[in-house]
């Protein structure tokens, strides 16, 4: 660019030095006698400016590419486990074919077990019938006892009505030793007497209403309501409804 500059100014420097050496010099074939008179040269000079194109900018050096970014690691999608199919169950080997009919060592267990069930109920059996044996033996005893007592229990208050009667009793004339009169009597669990009348006589009707007239004559025989409310079952079974044999020991032969 700066050489295209310096090529006009050269060509005017050089046209002016020319003129220079003209005027100074002459030009030849001309004598020195001859005057001339100089004339005026008008030299037209054109001041040509080379329009200097524009300057181009260096072009700048190519930058640098820059690096490259690192590619982001991509992230592979981790395969889809495919559940494994379950394996195939192995076929069941076929049993072999039973022989028919029972073998001989099925036939001796099935007699073996057989027996064993038949010892088993047989002692089973035993044992029950031991047990009932065993059962009836204490309720026999207990029941013997439960008697024991109650006939005891019975005869005292058999006793204490005799006397309660003998004491309440009038003697007749007639009355003989051996005579008896047998009164059945109706109570109350209270000891109240609701009933008396003869069942069995003695074959001596004086003798017969004496004996009447003394059981009537207790009215209430107190023993009987505490036995009534401390015994309920003895008293049912033994007084509410019971016969009484009156017979006096002391009478005349």
């Amino acid at each position: 660019m700066q050489g295209f500059r310096l090529i006009p100014a050269m060509v005017t420097l050089l046209l002016h030095g020319l003129v220079a050496a003209v005027l100074l010099i002459g030009l030849p074939g001309i004598s020195d006698s001859q005057e001339l008179k100089p004339k005026p040269v008008v030299i037209q000079a054109k001041l040509v400016i080379d329009k200097v194109p524009p300057s181009r900018a260096k072009p700048a050096p190519p930058a640098k590419p820059k690096p490259a970014p690192k590619p982001k690691p991509v992230v592979k999608p981790k395969p889809e486990v495919k559940p494994k199919p379950a394996p195939k169950p192995k076929p069941k080997p076929k049993p072999a074919p039973k022989p028919k009919g029972p073998t001989a060592e099925e036939i001796r267990q099935k007699k073996a077990a057989e027996k064993a069930a038949e010892e088993a109920k047989q002692r089973a059996l035993q044992e029950q019938i031991r047990k009932q044996q065993q059962e009836e033996l204490a309720a026999a005893l207990a029941s013997e006892d439960a008697a024991l007592e109650e006939a005891e229990l019975v005869s005292s208050y058999e006793d204490l009505i005799a006397q309660l009667v003998v004491n309440n009793w009038s003697r007749p004339p007639s009355a003989r030793n051996g005579m008896s009169v047998t009164v059945a009597i109706r109570t109350l669990p209270t000891g109240e007497i609701i009933s008396a009348s003869v069942v069995k006589g003695s074959g001596n009707e004086a003798f017969d209403q004496s004996a009447l007239r003394a059981v009537k004559g207790l009215g209430e025989i107190a023993e009987l309501g505490e036995l009534a409310q401390q015994n309920r079952a003895a008293y049912e079974r033994k007084f509410r409804h019971f016969q009484f044999k009156f017979e006096p020991t002391d009478l005349r032969r």
